[in-house]
């Protein structure tokens, strides 16, 4: 597994996990056992993902951060 991302909290952490795995991305939370505990971790919620997948992971966070990945609502004409 490969860390690809860091976030403030374990929400945040778990919007993210659900988009890369919504496209087929096997993403986890690291550090989530400790997170629990502490709601917003001082080093921050570490997202791995396998290695083999790292790029294309990286690819949808960053097409998510730039507003292109709109959910398709089944309207396109």
């Amino acid at each position: 597994m490969k860390t690809i991302k860091r976030t403030k909290d374990q929400q945040e952490a778990k919007i993210i996990i659900s988009y890369l795995r919504a496209n087929g991305i096997d993403a986890e939370i690291l550090d989530g056992a400790i997170n629990s505990v502490l709601p917003v971790m001082p080093g921050g919620v570490r997202i791995a993902v396998p290695e083999h997948q790292e790029s294309e992971a990286i690819g949808l966070l960053e097409l998510a951060q730039s507003g292109g990945a709109a959910l398709n609502d089944g309207d396109e004409q």
